[in-house]
């Protein structure tokens, strides 16, 4: 007899929680008031004092002086040697430039109420 009524309490203590059924809350049941949406942004960060600036300043002056000192005789050839050399330097600053940035995408998700 012991043995009956310890498992009949035993029963009744387990089965305690599933004499719920359906959803204790109806509201809870409804559409969500909101939906999440989410886009894709594009993030650039340059670097203040990258090396690509001075490298593209040191290869694009060498290489303007190298392109500057075929053309001219005398001292001309030497104007068009530094008139190359200062070019360059100035084109490869800019493409130097372009080397110090770093694009990354990043993901912005947000709720919007749905009507």
């Amino acid at each position: 007899m012991k043995h009956s009524a310890i498992s009949a309490a035993l029963a009744a203590v387990l089965f305690a929680g599933c004499s719920q059924s359906g959803n204790p809350n109806p509201q809870q049941a409804a559409a969500p008031a909101s939906k999440v949406v989410c886009s894709e942004q594009r993030v650039e960060r340059k670097q203040e004092w990258g090396t690509g600036g001075i490298a593209g300043t040191a290869i694009g002056g060498a290489a303007g002086g190298l392109l500057g000192n075929q053309f001219g005789k005398g001292k001309g050839n030497t104007a068009m040697t530094a008139a190359g050399a200062v070019g360059g330097a100035v084109a490869g600053h800019e493409i130097g430039k372009d080397q110090d940035t770093q694009v990354a995408y990043a993901e912005h998700c947000h709720d919007v109420p749905v009507n």
